[in-house]
């Protein structure tokens, strides 16, 4: 076991995941996040059986699990009738089925969960306000260099430093994100601000041309997030940006009135524009490796976006741990993770798609999952959900 630290750049999900697991096999860390503090300011999250699983495997679940929200099912709905075109139940048969339970819960309390088990564990050591701009493999070691001069040498570096990583073109060339026709708006409100004629504890998506629309309550009840993706272009100016007065409903026209009064319900949106990365040329280089979004960003729309950060974190400490050098463990990490990450981006992909049809085709799909059933969504998700740490991928 190498006694030099490995450093991680980057305090975010996939960040705090990969120390846990790291530390969790006796190896010290050096994490470093550009911001003052840990915070996440994106929208809510759905925690699949498997990330859970790979939260249970960091030693994180524990931390995570009191600010979860279990829904009772989750509804799919036609935007403009408002009738429920399927339903799936989320009780004991769902987690007999996939081996562990479904939950819903905000970014926010996912990364105070993973930030509270990190400061538990004397193998961590967590340093904010250090924005990395650099790295490299010095062959025997590894270099992580700041904004303010300073650098660090480690075992490894770890980035993971998300879909506008600083540090991925030392590891896989001049990669920029590509935009994919969407934009996305997110919105947290009070969950006494929920309309009546929505049903707050359930999962529902709302499909409409051209658009779709997920809701969920989150923070253990006290929040409902409300996340809505729109056909459309925007320049990418990060995720803080506010969306004008009214601009939300104004790009779902016809919708039913369930949808119209939630659509009214928050004071203020914040928008960006929907994007994933193309395949890199590679995510590990020497002694460095890429992590998260930093490796394979992907659109929202089949929710595993922070999940697959949770399971590349397992994945990485895992092989870490196999006492080959870390160069071999980083390869064998990236063997495992590619396929199955890529699956998920291009299936994001596709969901768009599907969610946003309109005329003929969204009757088609409308018919499809009223005769289906929840059988054959389960089915389709099961490579997704049955993942587990000694998975291969």
């Amino acid at each position: 076991m190498n006694d030099h630290p490995i450093l991680i750049a980057g305090g975010g999900i996939g960040g705090l995941a990969a120390a846990l697991g790291l530390a969790r096999q006796g190896m010290p860390v050096r994490l470093f996040e550009q911001a003052a503090g840990f915070e996440e300011i994106g929208a809510g999250l759905q925690m699949s059986p498997n990330g859970v699983r790979a939260l249970k495997a960091l030693g994180a679940w524990e931390a995570v699990e009191p600010s979860c929200v279990i829904p009772s099912e989750i509804h799919v709905r036609d935007g403009l009738s408002g009738a429920i075109l399927q339903r799936i139940r989320l009780g004991k048969t769902f987690e007999d089925r996939f081996g562990a339970p479904y939950r819903v819960c905000h970014r926010a309390d996912l990364l105070a969960g993973l930030v509270a088990s990190a400061k538990r564990s004397f193998a961590i050591e967590l340093n904010t306000g250090k924005r990395a701009t650099g790295i490299e493999d010095a062959g025997e070691a590894a270099r992580l260099d700041f904004a303010d001069g300073s650098s660090a040498t480690g075992a490894a570096v770890v980035a993971a430093d998300g879909i506008r990583s600083a540090l991925r073109a030392a590891v896989a060339g001049d990669v920029t994100p590509t935009t994919r026709g969407v934009i996305v708006y997110r919105a947290l409100i009070p969950l006494q601000r929920v309309p009546p004629e929505i049903e707050p504890d359930c999962v529902t998506l709302w499909l409409c041309p051209g658009a779709h629309v997920v809701h969920y309550p989150v923070s253990n009840w006290r929040n409902f997030n409300i996340v809505v993706a729109v056909d459309g272009q925007l320049p990418d100016e990060g995720w803080k940006t506010p969306a004008h007065s009214g601009e939300v409903p104004k790009r779902l026209p016809g919708t039913c009135v369930e949808l119209a009064l939630l659509l009214a319900a928050p004071a203020s949106w914040m928008r960006w524009p929907g994007a994933d990365l193309p395949p890199l040329p590679q995510w590990t280089r020497g002694r460095l490796a890429l992590l998260g979004d930093a490796a394979h960003a992907t659109l929202p729309f089949l929710a595993q976006g922070a999940v697959m950060a949770l399971e590349d974190a397992v994945v990485l400490s895992r092989e870490t741990a196999r006492g080959q050098d870390l160069a071999a463990a980083f390869r064998a990490y990236e063997r495992q993770r590619r396929a199955r990450t890529a699956k998920i981006q291009q299936q994001s992909r596709s969901m768009s798609r599907i969610y946003h049809a309109s005329g003929i085709v969204a009757a088609g799909r409308n018919l499809t999952l009223r005769l289906s059933g929840p059988s054959l969504a389960l089915r389709r998700l099961e490579w997704i959900y049955r993942w587990t740490p000694d998975s291969p991928g």
